[in-house]
């Protein structure tokens, strides 16, 4: 059973990579917990509260306008967060209805407490940053490598 967990959270890695909704739908189907809320949504942290992952269809995560109806159904218990977290295990929801920690399920969940989750910092140096610069370079040493080796006289030597 633990291999087929494993095989799951493989293929959900790797086609979250290349299609995140796709992504999202193998690591729904396979019942792989979603601790970081990669297929989600994250709430912004509020005092007091654990943090909430929204369902990855929402596009945000916080009580805006239309999180009540999100593509046309209803989703007040995936989109909004206070009624994410209204819903938590433990708080009174039935229990067909309660949401767990996303450390035990998939999104909509309940971040585990203690941990403040982030989005990354947008000033942080990444692949894209020095895009073109990494490219002239990869030039330069595709160029040397291709370039012929000047002529000789000497002949192999025979064995």
């Amino acid at each position: 059973m633990a291999a087929v967990r494993i095989l799951a959270a493989v293929a959900a890695v790797l086609l979250s990579l290349s299609e995140p909704a796709t992504g999202a739908l193998v690591v729904h189907r396979a019942g792989v917990p979603d601790p970081q809320c990669r297929t989600g949504v994250i709430s912004l942290k509020e005092a007091g509260k654990p943090q909430v992952c929204c369902a990855g269809y929402c596009g945000e995560c916080t009580d805006y306008a239309t999180c009540r109806s999100v593509r046309g159904q209803n989703s007040t218990l995936a989109c909004c967060a206070s009624e994410v977290y209204n819903i938590r295990c433990g708080a009174g929801a039935p229990a067909n209805l309660c949401l767990k920690k996303c450390s035990e399920s998939v999104p909509p969940c309940i971040m585990d407490g203690g941990k403040v989750f982030t989005t990354p910092d947008p000033s942080t140096r990444t692949a894209g940053s020095d895009c073109n610069e990494a490219v002239s370079k990869w030039r330069e040493s595709a160029k040397a490598a291709i370039k012929a080796a000047p002529a000789t006289t000497k002949k192999p030597a025979a064995m």
